[in-house]
C-alpha cells in the first residue's frame, strides 16, 4: 500500500516539476528576471497630500481663524464667507510670531482651525513645527500657482509682496538706483535707512539671498550696506515718513507700504526703484494660509481657503496695495503700472532652513 501511494505521488509531482522547469527556462531565455537579475523594488513614496472636495459638503458651524493679517483690513472677506455659507468665523488676531508661539503653547488643545500669517519665516516655522497639515484641492491648484504654495499643501499663498529699494523723488535722480547693491553706493553714505534686523521681512530677504547667492557674497553685500552707516528704524512705515521728511534718501521697504502712501497722497515724495530688472528681479515674499493640525473642520477650512484665493476675495486683498496670489487678479488701480515688474520668488524650501543663519549674519555685520 505504501508503494502504491508513492507511485501515485510521483505521478502527480513529476509533471508539476517538469512544467516549472520549462517555465523557468523560458523566462531566462526571454531575458526575464532571474536570481542574479531581479527587478528592483518599487521606490518608496511618501503619503499623498489629502485631496479635499468641497462640493456639496456639510459646513461646520464655526471656524476659529488665527489671523496674522488682522491689521491689514481684510475682515470683510471673512464676513462675506460667513454670509455665503452660514459658517461663523471667529477671528483672533496677533502678529505672525505671536500666533506661532500661541499655537505652540496650546498644542493639541488649540481651538484654531486655520492660520493666516505673513512672510515665509512665519509660514516655514509653523510648517516645521508640525502646526499645519497638508491639504490640496482642484480649486486651490487652479487659483494658486505651483511656486506660491508649499509642495505638500501645508500652506497656500494669499498675496505676494516685494522687498525693494525706495528712493526720495526730491533728492535721488530717476534711474540712479536699480539694484540692491546700490544701497552701498558711497554717494548715499549717511543717507540710507533700514528696518531692524529683528523684522521677519528682512530675515527672509537675507535667507533667500544666502540660498541664491551663497553666504560669502551675501555677507559681503550686507557689510557694504553697513559701511554706508544706515539709520536703523522700527518699521517700513516709519522709514517712509523719515524719507518724506528729508532725513533719508534711500531705503528698503515692502512695496505695499509705499503703495498705501501713494493711494492716500499721489504726490508722496518717495518712489520704488525696481531692482535687478535685467537680472533675477525683485525679491518676492508671500503671506499665506494653512489648516491647523488637529482641526476637526478640514473641509470647511479648505472651503475658506478656496474663497480667500478666489478672484472676488483677492480683489479685496489687493485693494491695500499687495499683489494677488491668484494670477487672474491685477494690482489695485493706483499701482496698476507696477504689474509688469520682474520678480524673483523666494526659494521657500531652500531659504526656510537658513533663517537662523540669516539672523546670525545680520547681527555679525552690525545690522541691529
Amino acid at each position: 500500500m505504501a508503494a502504491s501511494l508513492r507511485r501515485r505521488l510521483l505521478l502527480v509531482l513529476v509533471p508539476v516539476v517538469l512544467v516549472a522547469l520549462v517555465v523557468t527556462i523560458a523566462v531566462v531565455a526571454l531575458g526575464g528576471p532571474g536570481p542574479a537579475d531581479e527587478a528592483p523594488p518599487a521606490a518608496a513614496t511618501g503619503p499623498a497630500v489629502p485631496e479635499v472636495d468641497t462640493n456639496g459638503i456639510r459646513y461646520a458651524e464655526r471656524l476659529v481663524v488665527y489671523n496674522g493679517r488682522s491689521h491689514y483690513g481684510d475682515e470683510q472677506v471673512f464676513r462675506d464667507f460667513e454670509a455665503a455659507t452660514g459658517v461663523e468665523i471667529e477671528l483672533r488676531g496677533g502678529t505672525g510670531p505671536e500666533l506661532f508661539e500661541r499655537l505652540q503653547r496650546e498644542g493639541t488643545d488649540t481651538p484654531a482651525d486655520v492660520l493666516v500669517t505673513t512672510d515665509l519665516a512665519n509660514l516655514w516655522r509653523a510648517e516645521e513645527a508640525g502646526l499645519l497639515q497638508g491639504v490640496t484641492s482642484a480649486t486651490l491648484r487652479a487659483q494658486v500657482p505651483e511656486q506660491l504654495h508649499e509642495p505638500d499643501g501645508h500652506w497656500w499663498a494669499l498675496s505676494t509682496r516685494l522687498r525693494i529699494p525706495v528712493v526720495s523723488t526730491e533728492r535721488v535722480p530717476a534711474g540712479a538706483v536699480d539694484s540692491y547693491e546700490d544701497l552701498a553706493d558711497p554717494q548715499f553714505r549717511g543717507r540710507t535707512c533700514l528696518r531692524t534686523s529683528s523684522n521677519e521681512y528682512n530675515q527672509s530677504f537675507v535667507a533667500d539671498m544666502i540660498a541664491k547667492r551663497g553666504p560669502e557674497q551675501t555677507e559681503a553685500l550686507l557689510r557694504s550696506w553697513m559701511a554706508n552707516e544706515p539709520e536703523i528704524l522700527g518699521s517700513d512705515g516709519e522709514m517712509l515718513a523719515v524719507m518724506a521728511a528729508g532725513e533719508c534718501d534711500l531705503g528698503l521697504s515692502n512695496h505695499y507700504y509705499l503703495g498705501r502712501a501713494l493711494a492716500e497722497n499721489p504726490d508722496f515724495p518717495v518712489a520704488p526703484a525696481w531692482p535687478d530688472q535685467n537680472g533675477a528681479g525683485a525679491h518676492a515674499n508671500v503671506s499665506g494660509v494653512g489648516v491647523v493640525t488637529g482641526s476637526d473642520a478640514v473641509p470647511t477650512a479648505v472651503a475658506l481657503m478656496e474663497w480667500l484665493t478666489s478672484p472676488p476675495a483677492q480683489a479685496q486683498i489687493v485693494a491695500r496695495s499687495e499683489f494677488a496670489a491668484n494670477p487672474q487678479v491685477p494690482p489695485s488701480e493706483h499701482i496698476r503700472d507696477w504689474a509688469n515688474v520682474k520678480i524673483d520668488p523666494i526659494a521657500v524650501q531652500e531659504a526656510g532652513p537658513l533663517l537662523d543663519d540669516a539672523i546670525a549674519m545680520m547681527l555679525s555685520v552690525g545690522w541691529n
